[in-house]
């Protein structure tokens, strides 16, 4: 099986495996990886913002551009999803 994180895709000899405290392995299998941790990490930043003050709306706009900040990255780096 092909490593799809984005440490591995960058080089790095890391395991998709190695994610699965934060992903399940049918997740890891279902080819989604990237994604599903952008997802999750979405949704952490929401959680975040909130208990820090922001509103809700305030909170998703903020996780919002983290996350296109970050898809934006990684495009711009030659890494797929």
């Amino acid at each position: 099986m092909v490593n799809k994180n984005w440490l591995a895709q960058k080089g790095r000899d890391i395991n998709d495996n190695e994610f699965t405290d934060y992903v399940s392995e049918a997740e890891v299998a279902d080819g989604n990886f990237n994604r599903i941790m952008l997802d999750k990490v979405h949704s952490e930043n929401i959680a975040g913002y909130i208990s820090q003050g922001f509103s809700e709306g305030q909170a998703r706009k903020m996780a919002d551009k983290r996350r296109m900040e970050a898809i934006k990255a990684a495009k711009e780096n030659g890494l797929s999803m």
